[in-house]
């Protein structure tokens, strides 16, 4: 599978983590906690997660991208449109 397929299924998936209420946001408006199969510790800033799909193959995991789209949708960057 080529890195672009992997990239946009992570999308899809993130935007599914979104619509089930699975990002939570503490104080700190850059880390997120997404809910998976465990919980992951995201930093946005720092464009981290705890997951193993970051951690060993080194790129932004679903868990990262649903953090940053969460956060843009809570200051108004991005708008869902309802289907």
């Amino acid at each position: 599978m080529s890195q672009t397929n992997e990239s946009f299924q992570r999308l899809d998936k993130a935007w599914e983590l979104i619509r089930l209420g699975k990002v939570r946001f503490g104080e700190n408006p850059l880390r997120a906690i997404v809910e998976g199969t465990k919980d992951y510790s995201v930093n946005i800033a720092a464009q981290t997660c705890t997951c193993e799909d970051h951690t060993f193959r080194d790129m932004k995991c679903k868990h990262i991208w649903a953090a940053e789209l969460q956060r843009q949708i809570l200051i108004g960057q991005t708008q869902v449109m309802k289907q």
